[in-house]
């Protein structure tokens, strides 16, 4: 089964009013959500107001996981991994920026969390190839993240070349414009689909472009299921 990963990131911008309209919004039929938890040092002048203090994280954790059946963190925040850990949440996304930081996945990899996401971006083979020697792959399913401005580089075939190439469960992560994609790529049986999530408001979200409004949410999740239905034999 594939499941379907709505990302809220820093989308909720910092505030818990926001936080709880995604709350309210995204239907139980999502199999899981991520927050996207950076150290506030690395947050720049435009989403500096996205910072999250301890104690705020803790609340929309506990919030997330009583609603949804899995709850992610992607941080770079070193220091925090063993406070997420605590915190029981099912998995991490380690974003593309830190696929080849072998040190910082190690870390994650020895917390009790079961299960780590490593998303790819343009990292080449070769580089992946370094990485997976270097840690325990039994947690890792790998992204194929699509980043690509132009329709015709999105290459949804990645996801199948990841799986023959590297023996693990591989994802599809969606950074596109063209949001067919993330339905679409049921037909390359990714192990998860994540998608980025935006309320139904016009403000400058830290991922705005490639962002579902929630207002079509139930249509792609249809469409999820309609593609997955096709599929069957």
């Amino acid at each position: 089964m594939t499941l379907k990963i709505a990302e809220i990131g820093m989308n909720h911008m910092g505030s818990e009013k926001y936080f709880l309209k995604y709350l309210k919004l995204l239907p139980k039929k999502i199999d899981g959500v991520t927050l996207q938890i950076p150290k506030k040092e690395n947050l720049n002048k435009s989403n500096v107001k996205c910072h999250l203090s301890d104690e705020k994280i803790i609340h929309f954790i506990r919030l997330l996981k009583k609603k949804f059946k899995l709850v992610g963190i992607a941080t770079d925040d070193f220091e925090k991994i063993d406070m997420f850990s605590k915190l029981n949440i099912d998995f991490f996304k380690i974003t593309s920026g830190l696929a080849t930081d072998v040190k910082f996945i190690n870390k994650i990899l020895k917390t009790k969390v079961k299960k780590v996401y490593l998303s790819l971006g343009f990292i080449s083979y070769q580089d992946i190839r370094k990485v997976l020697k270097k840690i325990d792959k039994k947690k890792i399913s790998l992204i194929h993240t699509s980043f690509d401005k132009k329709l015709s580089d999105i290459n949804l075939k990645k996801i199948t070349t990841l799986k023959k190439m590297f023996k693990l469960p591989v994802a599809y992560g969606n950074h596109s414009k063209y949001l067919n994609c993330i339905a679409n790529s049921v037909f390359f049986e990714p192990c998860a689909i994540f998608f980025y999530v935006k309320l139904n408001k016009n403000l400058n979200y830290p991922d705005k472009v490639h962002a579902v409004n929630m207002n079509d949410i139930n249509l792609l999740l249809n469409k999820i299921h309609e593609n997955t239905v096709m599929l069957k034999k």
